[in-house]
């Protein structure tokens, strides 16, 4: 290595070399709450195709800096007067996930990109390690411990183990008459759960998303307990009322749904309250819709 560059092997496995060790970084809206919440000084950040309306622009608890827009819909001369001397995007398949390739090219020349892999093959565990090692080398420190983590996983299983006919299913509002169900297979946060016992209702679909009608949800993915997506691009509550499908749900009509996030900030003590919250569903008659 050059004396004075700062380098990092992203999920690519390309090889990011930057002069100095950043300090300016832009970041996707998902690794920028990651990387604020471990340090790291973010700028600035970006949505996706999901977020082109200003309106379901994700809020970043605790993050005051601007959007610089989503999807195509990105102002490059708000992100020239940002300076940023790193892009961390985040890549399902190795895109940068949230803009087109034009965008991508176009970020590529104000800044060396530099992304993590989050969903697939990687436990959920391994995510946000992987973000723990970017943080530690941008800022030597990073303020996120796995004890929590390891601790609620433990409370969960014990859970499941008392109680282990209950089944949960994770889905996200897509049309008046199909729901999105998600692969646990694919998704880390998920996987997590069906790792420590929970039984979590299998998809046929290779990637994120099984497309079922709301009418057949409770027969083709019965549950005890539904996960319920949060995003902006979901369904929300008064829209999901007028589905009486969705009203009829005995997950809904037991009041057992629980928000569920599926880009939540990748740390430790996020994943921590997740599995905590899902672990009070599972021992009380808790778990009423609710969304940020």
């Amino acid at each position: 290595m050059a004396s004075g560059n700062w380098e990092f092997d992203d999920d690519r496995g390309d090889h990011v070399v930057v002069p100095n060790r950043p300090t300016r970084v832009l970041a996707y809206a998902q690794a920028a709450q990651t990387l604020a919440r471990l340090g790291v000084p973010v700028v600035g950040y970006f949505g996706s195709q999901h977020h082109a309306d200003a309106s379901a622009r994700p809020a970043l608890v605790g993050l005051d800096v601007p959007s610089v827009g989503s999807g195509d819909t990105v102002d490059h001369d708000l992100i020239t007067t940002l300076q940023p001397d790193l892009v961390v995007g985040v890549t399902y398949a190795g895109e940068v996930y949230g803009v087109s390739e034009t965008v991508a090219a176009k970020l590529a020349d104000i800044a060396p990109v530099l992304l993590i892999r989050i969903a697939g093959d990687p436990a959920l565990e391994t995510v946000i390690g992987r973000f723990h090692e970017l943080a530690q080398a941008l800022t030597s420190d990073a303020p996120d411990d796995d004890a929590d983590l390891t601790s609620a996983i433990a409370r969960l299983t014990a859970a499941v183990n008392e109680q282990p006919a209950v089944r949960v299913t994770a889905l996200s509002g897509g049309t008046p008459t199909d729901a999105y169900v998600a692969n646990p297979a694919y998704w880390p946060s998920l996987r997590l759960l069906a790792d420590a016992g929970l039984p979590v209702t299998p998809t046929t679909a290779k990637g994120g998303w099984e497309v079922v009608q709301w009418t057949d949800l409770p027969t083709s993915h019965p549950a005890d307990i539904l996960l319920y997506d949060q995003r902006p691009n979901s369904l929300g509550a008064e829209q999901l009322a007028t589905i009486p499908a969705w009203s009829e749900h005995p997950a809904v009509r037991a009041g057992r749904v629980l928000p569920w996030n599926p880009e939540p900030p990748l740390t430790f003590e996020t994943a921590a309250a997740f599995v905590n919250a899902l672990t009070t569903a599972l021992t009380t008659d808790g778990g009423k819709l609710g969304r940020a």
